[in-house]
């Protein structure tokens, strides 16, 4: 027995071979200074001076490796190398054998983010709950709706084999709960992502008493960034996670707990360690301040890695912090600064003194770091403090420093550059070991880069070899375009081919845009305004086979810009995933008409000016909602869709 695809194979093979002269054990005879001949078993080989001998062997049809007899354990590791998508949508159903052992296999990672209808409807038919170790539940803009469907075909206790667990902007506090009380005592790895979140106190406090599971050793939470600084947070008492990521500012109280109830922690990462609740600065007159020494951590030993991914202290509540992590050897200290966001701190320019880190960290065998220093006095000689970090002691831990000013602010990093993301200015110093490996590697972890592009200007002359960012992939353009000749001095930065998301919000549309667009070639999610859209034809835009996801932005809101819909879905008729300003449902309706044939999710916006806004009453935001329920229930294609703030978002099949 054997699958269809196989025996066409082999006889194909078997075919080949009748056809052929069979040779066995045969040699050829060469000759340094003849003509080549073939010779059978047969011929006289005493005129050749010199001989080369190859043999020909015959191959067993029956030892070909084919799908009917390949091993399973092979098949297996074939599988652990694809995606659970690609194994149900292209292998499934190829052959018998083929689907026995996907039927069986179970090792699957079930990512449900960015995943069309049909294909949730279609994979959550074949696949068993026991078969799945690691799942990932999106309720964002892609999939509206989709854990709701999903809680109705699966009971969470189902997923016997779980584990790894991820939630992604799940807002509805009933959902979280029922999924977090149902996690078992074999899940290893928890991570939420919902960095907007409100959740109630009830899913706070389940999941506070889930992180004490016993089987649990990792988490991650990115929610919303202030419930970390809260100190009431109720830590279980007994907790054995050996690794915890937060995405935030972490309370000096609430992390004391986290290491006193947690005696297996390992590794901890948060943006940083608040520790202004039990600070006092000597320098502070107030004489209502008891004053009083500030306690030492508890349970700091048990600490090998820490990470502070956006550090704000200042070098005095540093030098308390860290020398209690006797047993570290790893650490990350970034102070980085996101200058679209946040303006800078004062500057703590002892941060650069080398010696008083040397005092702390000469246990750690690695040590990454990134200082971001304001130069806001001009007499201020950096110089003298570089050096520091390049006497014997740096240079016996291989720790190697680059130095790069831009204006009036500085910046120092060990190499390679210890964050994923960099804003790129015109740099009036820069600094780095001469070293090519050094040179080649030092941004190599860089992978989302912002370019102010008046800095790039003519910067194709001035770097030779491969792009500083090889490996950048999320590409922001800031800035007007200067000329021509910005676009390969932007490649000189980056290779162009392996941009996969740009973001370029410019208000006047230019032919170097639409030059630059043309250079990246695999761009698959593109972010511009309704402006640069309007002036950019369908023949251009349709060259992008490779976009699926766009999001079109206004850049005032005082002026609702709409986009023009019919040459609109001419550019885009291959678009999967879109967010687009839009006048009325009318528009919508086309749309969705034009492109159902690829659209998977779509988020139909209506700006409103702020005058207008302000002068709107709730009726007429219940109208509106009103009729946007109405319209919604009236689609023709299987959907989801969930309307918030005046805006729909729709989930198709």
């Amino acid at each position: 027995m054997g699958c269809k695809q196989c025996k066409i194979f082999l006889t194909k093979h078997e075919n080949y071979k009748s056809n052929s002269t069979i040779i066995e054990q045969n040699s050829t005879s060469i000759s340094n200074n003849e003509p080549i001949t073939i010779l059978s078993n047969k011929t006289n080989l005493k005129n050749h001076k010199t001989h080369r001998q190859i043999k020909f062997t015959t191959i067993n049809s029956q030892l070909l490796p084919t799908l009917d007899n390949l091993p399973v354990e092979l098949i297996y590791h074939i599988f652990d190398q694809l995606d659970t998508y690609t194994i149900f949508t292209s292998l499934y159903n190829v052959c018998i054998r083929l689907n026995s052992i996907i039927q069986k296999y179970d090792q699957y990672d079930l990512n449900l983010n960015s995943i069309s209808m049909s294909y949730f409807h279609h994979i959550c038919s074949l696949i068993n709950p026991e078969q799945i170790i690691s799942l990932t539940l999106s309720d964002g803009n892609n999939n509206v709706g989709l854990v709701e469907l999903f809680l109705k075909k699966f009971h969470m206790e189902s997923f016997k084999r779980l584990h790894s667990l991820t939630l992604v902007n799940i807002d509805d506090n009933e959902q979280m709960t029922k999924i977090i009380l149902s996690i078992t005592d074999q899940l290893e790895i928890l991570s939420i992502i919902n960095s907007n979140e409100y959740y109630n106190d009830t899913v706070i406090d389940v999941l506070m008493t889930s992180i004490g599971k016993k089987s649990l050793y990792k988490i991650y939470l990115d929610i919303e960034k202030d419930r970390f600084l809260n100190s009431s947070i109720i830590w279980p008492d007994e907790c054995f996670l050996k690794e915890i990521n937060l995405i935030g500012i972490c309370n000096i109280t609430l992390f004391r707990t986290i290491l006193l109830y947690s005696p297996n922690l390992k590794k901890f990462q948060a943006y940083d360690i608040d520790l202004d609740d039990e600070w006092i600065d000597e320098d502070d007159d107030d004489d209502e301040i008891e004053r009083h020494q500030m306690v030492p951590i508890l349970n700091a030993s048990n600490l090998i890695s820490l990470s502070l991914v956006y550090a704000r202290n200042e070098m005095e509540k540093v030098e308390w912090l860290l020398p209690q992590f006797t047993q570290l050897k790893y650490l990350k200290y970034l102070n980085i600064y996101d200058f679209h966001i946040e303006s800078m701190y004062e500057s703590d320019y002892s941060l650069l003194d080398g010696k008083r880190w040397e005092k702390i960290i000469y246990n750690c065998n690695q040590f990454e770091f990134i200082f971001t220093i304001h130069i806001d006095d001009e007499t201020w000689n950096f110089h003298h403090h570089l050096t520091i970090f390049q006497t014997k002691f740096w240079q016996d831990k291989n720790w190697n420093i680059a130095y790069e000013q831009y204006d009036k602010t500085l910046l120092i990093y060990s190499l390679p550059y210890a964050h994923d993301t960099h804003y790129y200015d015109s740099s009036t110093f820069f600094s780095i070991p001469y070293n090519p490996f050094l040179l080649n590697k030092s941004l190599q972890n860089v992978t989302k880069l912002r370019i102010n592009m008046t800095a790039v200007n003519n910067l194709e002359q001035q770097i030779i070899g491969p792009p500083r960012f090889s490996n950048v992939f999320h590409l922001i353009l800031d800035g007007q375009w200067r000329n021509q000749d910005i676009v390969d001095s932007i490649g000189s930065l980056v290779c162009l081919s392996n941009i996969t998301k740009l973001i370029r919000l410019e208000r006047v549309p230019t032919l170097i845009f639409r030059t630059f667009i043309y250079r990246l070639t695999n761009l698959k999610s593109l972010t511009l305004t309704t402006c640069v859209l309007d002036s950019m034809n369908a023949a251009i835009l349709q060259y992008l086979k490779c976009l699926h996801s766009l999001n079109i932005v206004q850049l005032d809101d005082n002026l609702c810009h709409f986009v023009n819909v019919e040459p609109f879905c001419t550019m885009f008729p291959q678009i999967e995933h879109l967010d687009i300003p839009i006048d009325n449902v009318d528009s919508c309706q086309y749309v969705i008409d034009r492109l159902e044939k690829c659209l998977i999710s779509i988020v139909f916006r209506f700006p409103i000016k702020e005058e207008e806004e302000e002068e709107n009453d709730d009726d007429d935001d219940n109208d509106k909602s009103n009729e946007l329920i109405e319209w919604a229930q009236h689609i023709q294609r299987n959907h989801q869709y969930r309307i918030r703030d005046g805006d729909i978002y729709l989930w198709f099949r």
